[in-house]
């Protein structure tokens, strides 16, 4: 296998790649990269077994073939070429040694293993297929993938429910105490089972992905591919079912309240400081057209106080404790002027929306207890 590849080029391909290679592995080849060059298309490949990343690069090339090489060793040697007038790397393998030359003098040299050990990628057929444009897909992720659980014993929670039925593309989340939902309109598209998608592997896809192509979502029983073209990831769903989330979401309310997103947000700054910093925990009470908002630590000493203007709908006034720092991540989500809250009582799950017109999206958020002071 030989080729010549710009360094910039090179560099990001293994950037992109090296996410997938395990920190640790006792199962030694997958601590390496896959090469494969056909033609003038070099294919890099990483997996970690769970998540598989392939990047597909066009080079200069001279003689086909395959090798695998460290990863670490690999990436670690091209990021190291800061000189300026290293513009083109040639690689040139044979027998497994690969050398890498960058300059006149400036060469190295690494041993690799042979290409045929190296885990082969699923094939993901006889699925369902979505396209979606990497933005759409950013923006639904960005809606939910906060409310994803790292409770290792409910794996279905860590990652991302996505569906595609009636003309929508939708994604939940959910660990138990916050829910984001988000959808965007499709006609035609259909994942009626729905899948659960790991938190690392949206990630990824997202990172790589520019905002103005295409990604092709193919998924089988228990992979899920995404596909730009020039990049692929691909990796093991969580096996479901998915909790049904749509039980826990109250369908009517006692009461709303509507108020200006950035004054709720800065008012919620105001106080969270002296909130206990374990439970984050404060006290927002609705009277009338006032919220105001506290929050209390036992624990040191300490109390903060703040008002807002709103407009509640509701009858007298109403207490309700949330999780301060959840409250607020959901508020910076919203994105609109205006954001309207829905309650039923001070245990009851709250729907929490911005208001707007085609915004296709909204959060849960669980109360947490109040003891009265």
């Amino acid at each position: 296998m030989k080729f010549t590849i710009q360094k910039n080029v090179l560099q990001d391909a293994l950037q992109a790649a090296i996410s997938a290679v395990p920190n640790k592995s006792t199962i030694q080849i997958l601590n390496n990269f896959s090469l494969r060059l056909e033609g003038n298309f070099l294919e890099v490949s990483a997996t970690d077994l769970d998540l598989g990343i392939r990047v597909k690069v066009e080079v200069q090339g001279e003689r086909d073939g395959a090798v695998v090489i460290n990863a670490r060793k690999l990436f670690d040697q091209v990021k190291s070429l800061v000189d300026p007038s290293i513009t083109n790397i040639t690689f040139d393998a044979q027998d497994y040694l690969v050398k890498i030359q960058w300059s006149e003098r400036g060469k190295a040299s690494i041993i690799g293993f042979d290409a045929n050990d190296f885990p082969p990628f699923p094939e993901i057929e006889n699925g369902e297929t979505l396209n979606i444009a990497a933005s759409e897909l950013a923006f639904l992720a960005e809606k939910t993938l906060f409310a994803t659980s790292t409770d290792s014993t409910r794996l279905s929670l860590n990652g991302v429910f996505l569906e595609a039925k009636d003309g929508k593309i939708s994604m939940v989340a959910t660990d138990g105490h916050r829910l984001g939902r988000a959808a965007i309109d499709q006609e035609g598209a259909e994942l009626s089972n729905g899948v659960i998608i790991p938190h690392k592997a949206l990630q990824h896809i997202l990172h790589m992905a520019k905002g103005d192509s295409t990604v092709e979502v193919r998924t089988s029983a228990t992979h899920i591919l995404f596909n730009t073209g020039s990049i692929q990831v691909i990796s093991k769903l969580y096996e479901g079912p998915y909790p049904s989330y749509r039980s826990v979401i109250p369908q009517q309310f006692e009461r709303t309240a509507q108020a200006n997103t950035t004054e709720f947000q800065n008012k919620i700054r105001s106080v969270i400081s002296m909130a206990n910093a374990r439970t984050r925990k404060i006290r927002l009470q609705f009277d009338g057209n006032i919220l105001e908002l506290s929050a209390t630590d036992p624990d040191v000493g300490g109390d903060s106080r703040e008002a807002l203007a709103i407009t509640h709908n509701g009858e007298g006034s109403f207490c309700i404790g949330f999780n301060g720092q959840f409250l607020a991540e959901i508020l910076g989500m919203c994105k609109s002027e205006e954001v309207i809250m829905k309650m039923n009582n001070p245990l009851g799950a709250c729907i929490i929306e911005p208001v707007g017109e085609n915004m296709n999206f909204s959060f849960l958020l669980m109360p947490t207890h109040l003891t009265d002071n």
